[in-house]
């Protein structure tokens, strides 16, 4: 079950990172286990500090974008997201690509 979450959740943040890069979004991913966390940040975030360093407004705008498309992620950088069994492979590359294309709409 383990190296199946890691598996899972390892997809889900190299697609999004990956998403981040192929849009030249600055963006910062960070992952520990089945948790991850986006940030409107280059990066590296380690500290609060960073964290507020990151832009909160294009977060919002990200999540709101999502959230039209029927993905729901943690509506704030101050929160984690969580990967689960429940989740398919499909339904992580439809969040990738639902993800690349919100982030390509950002202003």
């Amino acid at each position: 079950a383990y190296d199946r979450l890691e598996s899972l959740a390892s997809r889900l943040a190299d697609g999004l990172a990956g998403a981040f890069g192929r849009t030249e979004m600055p963006g910062t991913l960070n992952r520990v286990g089945s948790m991850f966390t986006g940030f409107f940040n280059p990066g590296p975030v380690q500290s609060l500090a960073q964290v507020e360093q990151s832009d909160v407004a294009l977060h919002r705008q990200f999540f709101h974008a999502l959230l039209e498309k029927g993905v729901y992620l943690a509506p704030s950088q101050f929160e984690a997201g969580f990967v689960s069994l429940a989740h398919t492979e499909a339904e992580i590359d439809q969040t990738v690509a639902v993800a690349e294309e919100a982030l390509k709409g950002l202003s």
